[in-house]
């Protein structure tokens, strides 16, 4: 169904922005939990456009589980990027760098991961998380890859040079 991957792509694309929005949260540990509840929902929405019942626990451990294993550094730079923000000043800009690239990404593929295996036709209760970490390993390098790219200018056009031709 077109339509369904289509949505699909939307409701992770919504998501997506919206974590990266929730990761310029100053408050240290807010972002981390705003971003989560977004990851949560989206596999809630997903779940329910492929028609998939949704277990709430069984959704978190296994996005504990894809996160933990896969990124470890990206997660503690996350982590440590929530916590800076208590620094003043300096600690909040230097948590706006992180937070917003990082948790655009793990949502993004998140939600590719978990589009991809209900469109083959599998539940929550079948998510092997050992068979999904490197398609959602190669999906989080893809999308911090990609992160700003849709915003960077064009090149501009090269002119090419045209001989100099003297009066004479």
């Amino acid at each position: 169904m077109v339509d369904r991957k289509k949505r699909a792509q939307e409701l992770i694309k919504y998501h997506s922005y919206a974590s990266g929005a929730f990761g310029l949260i100053p408050v240290p540990g807010a972002d981390v939990a705003a971003v989560s509840v977004a990851q949560l929902n989206l596999i809630h929405k997903l779940a329910k456009l492929y028609e998939i019942e949704f277990a709430q626990e069984r959704t978190r451990a296994i996005i504990g589980a894809l996160m933990g294993g896969v990124m470890p550094g990206a997660l503690s730079s996350s982590v440590l990027g929530s916590a800076v923000k208590a620094v003043p000043f300096i600690g909040t800009a230097l948590g706006v760098a992180v937070m917003p690239a990082l948790s655009l990404a793990a949502t993004q593929a998140l939600g590719r991961v978990f589009a991809r295996h209900f469109e083959t036709g599998g539940t929550l209760l079948d998510f092997d998380v050992e068979t999904m970490r490197e398609h959602f390993r190669k999906e989080f390098e893809a999308a911090r890859n990609d992160a700003g790219k849709d915003e960077a200018p064009a090149a501009a056009p090269q002119m090419e040079e045209q001989p100099v031709q003297k009066a004479g």
